[in-house]
C-alpha cells in the first residue's frame, strides 16, 4: 500500500467504521453516547480524543501508510504509540481531518436495543423524523440528503381530529420548473429591455415564463440544450443575439419561491392591493365612521414543502386605512404645535405606510422634504414637468394645496447581472396619500380599539368560511386558474385535516397543597389564596411616595398587611419616605440618600405615568444602586373596589423579587439546565441591541439566573449570549456544586431565514464557549421558539369549530419536512383565535423523545410568575423577552451581578 498513501488508510478506516457499526458490534458505555457505537466523527469528539486513536489503532495496526498518509501517522505516534511502517511524504494533518469530516457528513445507521428505533447520527443534526421517511433525495447536485434520524412524532396524550388553514398544493407530474441562463450578444444592461426582447420570442417556448434579467424559468423542457433567437435593435438596427442555454431541472425545494410569485400574481388578479407580504380587498372595507376608519379584510399566504407535500397556507389578515390624508394630519400637527412643526412632522409620520388610492400601491415614508412643494419640477423624457401638471396629465387629479411640503420614499430595486441594488426616491403629495396601520395615538384609545377588534378578532369558524372563500374565488376566476395550471399546480378543494394529541391537565403545587390547572389552564384563584412555594418575609423595605399620595399609599399598606397573610408571608412596616415634589430629581435624590446595603425592597408610589421618572428610577435600583424595586402608578390604586386583587398581584410581584417562588409543577429532570434566549432591538439608537439570557439554578425550575448585555451595532449577538452561558453555568455550579449534565436552551427570536446562520454558527459557539472557559463538555439541546407565524388548527367535533384546548400539539403532516418541528397552543383564548407556537429543535445531544421535548415545552408555560396560568412561550424565553424590553427600552445599561439570581425585571 505504500504507493497510494492517505486514501487507502482511509478507505481503510471507513470500512472499519462500517464493521463497527454493525447490529452485533460490541456497544460503548458512554455518559456521552449511551449505548450506542461511535459511528462518526461527531461522536469520537463528545467521547474524546482517546477514542479516536483506540479506535484508529485498532484498524491500523497491520497497515503500512506512504504517499500523503505519513503526517496523518505522524500525528497518531505523536498522541499514542503506534506500530506500522510508514513511506513518503504527504500534505499533513489537515487534509487527512477535511476527509473525516467529509466522510461524517455521510449517514451511517446503528440500532440502539435500548431505545428500539433506527438512529442515524449526523453532526449537529438538524432534524429527525419518523423512521418510514430516511430514504435519501436526490439532490440538483448529485448529493444525498437525509431529513432524520429518529421519530419526531410523538404519541403521549388524547388523540384529536382537527382543521388547519393550509390548502394541499397537487403539481402536474409531467411539468415541472426548468432553468435556463440567458445571455445577450452584445450585451443589455437595463432588465426592461432584456425582458422586451426576450418576449419577441416567448411564442417559442410556450409564452409562460418567469425572468428576472438573467435566468429564465419555464414550466416545460426546449427541445434543445442550447436555444438562439435574434432580435432587432430599433435604436440603430444591429442584430441582439438571445442565448438561451438549459441548466437543470429544479427540485422542488427550490421551487418554493417560485410558487409564492405565483399567488402573488393569482391575488393581483383578483384585484388585490399587497402591503408588505399580505393581500388586501379594497373592494369590501369596513367602515367606521366616527374615527374615519376603514377596515381592509385580506390574506397572507405562503408556499412551502411541508411533511405531506406541497401546502398553501393561507391566514385572514386585516389592515387598517385612515380616510384622513397626510395633509390632514400635518395641518393638526401644525395647528397644535407651530413652533415645532417640522421636528414632531417627520417624529409623527416617518416609517409610516400610506397608500395612493388612485393606484392602490403602497409606500413607506421615508423623509419629509420641506423644500418642495407640487410645484417643483422633476426630470423626464419629455422635458422637466411639475408634479402637479404630472397628476393632472396622468391620473386627472388636481392637486388644491400648492404649497404643502412632499414625502420621500426609497425603495430598493435589483440591477441587472448583479445582487447590488440601487434605490430609486419616489415623491409624494401629501393631499392624495391615506395612512395606513396603527399610531399610537389609536392604541392608547381602548374604545377605538375594541371597536376595531369587533372586525379584526375573527372566530375559528370565520376564519374557515373565509379560506373557503378563498379557494371559491381562485376556482372562479379563469385567470387566476390559468396561472396555476400553466405550472402544473392545481388547487385542492378543502382545507386540510390534520391528527393532533392533547396533553392531560396539569398538576399545580404551593406550599402545602396541589391543584389541576383545569380545562382552560388558569389558577388565578389559587396563587392568590394559598401559601406560596417559596416564601421571602419582608423586614427592612422603603415606601416612597409624593404628599399628594399619603391618602392612596396608607391604602396600600393596610391592603399589603390583609393580603399578605393568606400567602404566607411576613410583612414588617416600611420606612416612610414622603417626597414634597413629584419631580424626577427629587425621586432620585430621595433613593440614593435612603437606600441601604440591608434594604430588601423599595415601592416607588408614582404620582403619573412618566416615563422619564421610572427610568431614572430603574436606573438607580438595578444598576447604580441595586436593589429590587417596584413602581406603581398612583391611578392603579385609586379604584378602592379593585385594590385588593391589584395589591394581591403586587404581593406576589414583590416576593419573585426578593427571591421566593410562587408555584411549580412536576418537571421530573435532574442535573438539566434550562435556559432563554431573548434581544431587544432599539430603534431609536439605530442598531443597538441587548441580548437577554436566563439560566434556571435548580431542579425544580423556580429560581433563575438572569443577566444581560448591552451591545453595538456592529457586534454580534453571540458574543453577549456565550458570556452569559458562561456566567449562567458558573452560577448553576454555585448553587449545587456541580455542573449540569446537559442544557436545554430555548431561543425566542429567530425566524425562518436565520434557522441555518443560528445552527451553523451560534449553537456552535455556546458548546466552545463552555469548553474552553470551563473544561466542560456539555450535552446541549437548541430549540427555536417562533410566536409570528400564521399557522392556526382548529378542532372539530360534530360540525363545531372551536379553538383547540390548551396543550393540543401537531408535530406531523403540516410540519416541515426538512426540520424537526413542532407546534403547540398552550393557551386557552374566549375570543377570536388562538395562535399555536412554533417549536423547531435544530440540536439535540442527549436524544430526548419527542414526548419529552413537547410535554416540557407545555410545562414551562406555567412557569411565568406574572401570570397564573399559562402563556404562549416557555417561561424562560418570556423572563428575557421582560429583562431585555427592561434594559433596552428604560435602563439602557447592563443591570448589576448582584440582582442576577432575582427575577427584579418582572
Amino acid at each position: 500500500m505504500a504507493a497510494k498513501g492517505r486514501g487507502s488508510f482511509l478507505s481503510h478506516y471507513e470500512q472499519s467504521l462500517s464493521t463497527e457499526s454493525s447490529s452485533d458490534a460490541p456497544s460503548t458505555k458512554d455518559s456521552g453516547l449511551g449505548s450506542r457505537t461511535p459511528t462518526s466523527l461527531g461522536d469520537y469528539r463528545r467521547l474524546g480524543r482517546g477514542k479516536l486513536i483506540d479506535d484508529l489503532t485498532s484498524s491500523c495496526s497491520n497497515l503500512s501508510l506512504g504517499g500523503r498518509g505519513r503526517s496523518s501517522l505522524k500525528f497518531l505516534e505523536e498522541t499514542q504509540s503506534l506500530t506500522g511502517s510508514t513511506g513518503g511524504g504527504g500534505r499533513g494533518r489537515a487534509m487527512f481531518f477535511q476527509k473525516l469530516q467529509q466522510f461524517e457528513s455521510t449517514t451511517l445507521t446503528t440500532t440502539s436495543e435500548e431505545e428500539g428505533a433506527v438512529v442515524v447520527t449526523e453532526s449537529q443534526s438538524r432534524a429527525t423524523v419518523s423512521e418510514d421517511k430516511h430514504e435519501p433525495k436526490d439532490d440538483s447536485d448529485g448529493s444525498t440528503f437525509f431529513k432524520t434520524v429518529k421519530t419526531t412524532r410523538g404519541d403521549k396524550g388524547k388523540p384529536i381530529k382537527l382543521a388547519c388553514n393550509y390548502i394541499r398544493l397537487h403539481s402536474d407530474p409531467d411539468k415541472g420548473v426548468f432553468v435556463y441562463e440567458v445571455r445577450f450578444t452584445p450585451n443589455v444592461d437595463s432588465t426592461s429591455l432584456r425582458m422586451k426582447y426576450l418576449n419577441e420570442h416567448r411564442d417559442k417556448f410556450g409564452g409562460v415564463k418567469t425572468f428576472d434579467g438573467v435566468t429564465l424559468y419555464l414550466p416545460i423542457l426546449l427541445p434543445n440544450k442550447l436555444t438562439t433567437f435574434v432580435s432587432n435593435n430599433k435604436m440603430d438596427n444591429s442584430e441582439i443575439e438571445i442565448r438561451v442555454m438549459y441548466k437543470r431541472k429544479e427540485t422542488l425545494k427550490n421551487c418554493i419561491h417560485l410558487y409564492n410569485v405565483l399567488f402573488d400574481r393569482v391575488m393581483k388578479t383578483l384585484n388585490y392591493v399587497r402591503f408588505d407580504r399580505k393581500q388586501f380587498d379594497p373592494t369590501s372595507p369596513k367602515i367606521i365612521p366616527q374615527q374615519k376608519l376603514e377596515v381592509w379584510p385580506g390574506y397572507v399566504t405562503a408556499v412551502d414543502e411541508y411533511e405531506d407535500g406541497l401546502m398553501l397556507c393561507c391566514d385572514v389578515s386585516h389592515r387598517l386605512l385612515c380616510q384622513k390624508t397626510v395633509l390632514d394630519v400635518m395641518v393638526d400637527i401644525h395647528r397644535s404645535n407651530p413652533s415645532s412643526f417640522q421636528e414632531t412632522a417627520k417624529k409623527s409620520l416617518l416609517g409610516s405606510v400610506v397608500i395612493t388610492r388612485y393606484n392602490n400601491r403602497t409606500y413607506r415614508i421615508d423623509d419629509i422634504c420641506f423644500d418642495k412643494n407640487p410645484m417643483s419640477t422633476f426630470p423626464t423624457k419629455d422635458g422637466d414637468i411639475s408634479y402637479n401638471e404630472y397628476y393632472i396629465k396622468h391620473h386627472n387629479i388636481n392637486i388644491r394645496d400648492k404649497s404643502q411640503p412632499l414625502l420621500i420614499s426609497i425603495k430598493k430595486q435589483r440591477q441587472a447581472n448583479s445582487d447590488q441594488t440601487e434605490d430609486i426616491v419616489f415623491c409624494l403629495v401629501p393631499e392624495i396619500c391615506f395612512l395606513t396601520g396603527l399610531r399610537d395615538d389609536m392604541r392608547s384609545d381602548f374604545r377605538l380599539m375594541r371597536e376595531i377588534a369587533t372586525f379584526t378578532r375573527v372566530s375559528p369558524n370565520q376564519r374557515l368560511q373565509a379560506l373557503e372563500k378563498f379557494y371559491t374565488n381562485i376556482n372562479n376566476s379563469p385567470e387566476a386558474k390559468q396561472i396555476l395550471k400553466d405550472w402544473g399546480l392545481t388547487l385542492k378543494q378543502s382545507y386540510e385535516c390534520v391528527t393532533g394529541r392533547e396533553f392531560g391537565e396539569e398538576k399545580i403545587y404551593f406550599s402545602t397543597k396541589a391543584f389541576d390547572s383545569g380545562p382552560h389552564a388558569d389558577f388565578a384563584k389559587y396563587a392568590t389564596s394559598n401559601e406560596l412555594l417559596d416564601v421571602v418575609n419582608l423586614h427592612t423595605w422603603i415606601l416612597m411616595h409624593c404628599k399628594n399620595d399619603s391618602k392612596t399609599a396608607q391604602s396600600f399598606l393596610d391592603h399589603v398587611d390583609k393580603c399578605s397573610r393568606s400567602l404566607g408571608m411576613k410583612v414588617q412596616k416600611p420606612k416612610l419616605v414622603v417626597l414634597n415634589s413629584d419631580r424626577v430629581d427629587a425621586f432620585v435624590n430621595a433613593l440614593r440618600e435612603h437606600i441601604k446595603q440591608e434594604t430588601q425592597i423599595i415601592v416607588c408610589i408614582s404620582p403619573t405615568n412618566r416615563e422619564d421618572r421610572y427610568n431614572a428610577i430603574k436606573k438607580i435600583c438595578c444598576a447604580e444602586m441595586p436593589v429590587p424595586s417596584q413602581v406603581v402608578n398612583s391611578r392603579t390604586l385609586s379604584n378602592e373596589s379593585k385594590n385588593r386583587s391589584i395589591v394581591q398581584k403586587i404581593i406576589l410581584q414583590m416576593n419573585c423579587k426578593l427571591g421566593g417562588s410562587l408555584w411549580s409543577v412536576k418537571i421530573p429532570f435532574r442535573s438539566v439546565m434550562i435556559c432563554g434566549i431573548d434581544s431587544y432591538h432599539d430603534p431609536a439608537q439605530k442598531g443597538n441591541s441587548v441580548a437577554a439570557f436566563v439560566g434556571s439554578l435548580n431542579d425544580s425550575y423556580t429560581k433563575w439566573y438572569s443577566r444581560a448585555v448591552m451591545q453595538t451595532k456592529r457586534e454580534e449577538i453571540v458574543g453577549g449570549l456565550c458570556s452569559s452561558f458562561v456566567a449562567a453555568l458558573q452560577a448553576y455550579h454555585k448553587q449545587n456544586q456541580r455542573f449540569p449534565d446537559s442544557v436545554i436552551i430555548y431561543r425566542d427570536g429567530v425566524g425562518d431565514g436565520q434557522l441555518a446562520l443560528c445552527e451553523s454558527y451560534e449553537i456552535p459557539q455556546f458548546e466552545l464557549a463552555s469548553e474552553r472557559m470551563l473544561k466542560v463538555k456539555i450535552k446541549i439541546t437548541f430549540i427555536v421558539t417562533q410566536k409570528r407565524i400564521n399557522t392556526r388548527y382548529f378542532s372539530v367535533i360534530g360540525g363545531n369549530i372551536n379553538n383547540p384546548a390548551a396543550g393540543t400539539v401537531v408535530d406531523s403532516t403540516i410540519t416541515r419536512a426538512k426540520y424537526y418541528d413542532f407546534f403547540l397552543v398552550s393557551q386557552s383564548v374566549r375570543q377570536g383565535t388562538v395562535s399555536p407556537t412554533h417549536y423547531v429543535v435544530l440540536r439535540d445531544d442527549s436524544a430526548y423523545s419527542p414526548d419529552i421535548l413537547q410535554r416540557l415545552s407545555y410545562k414551562l408555560c406555567f412557569m411565568y410568575y406574572n401570570w397564573p396560568g399559562t402563556i404562549r412561550i416557555p417561561a424562560c424565553c418570556q423572563y428575557a423577552h421582560k429583562m431585555a424590553y427592561l434594559v433596552g427600552q428604560n435602563m439602557r445599561r447592563a443591570p448589576a451581578e448582584e440582582l442576577s439570581d432575582k427575577l427584579f425585571y418582572l
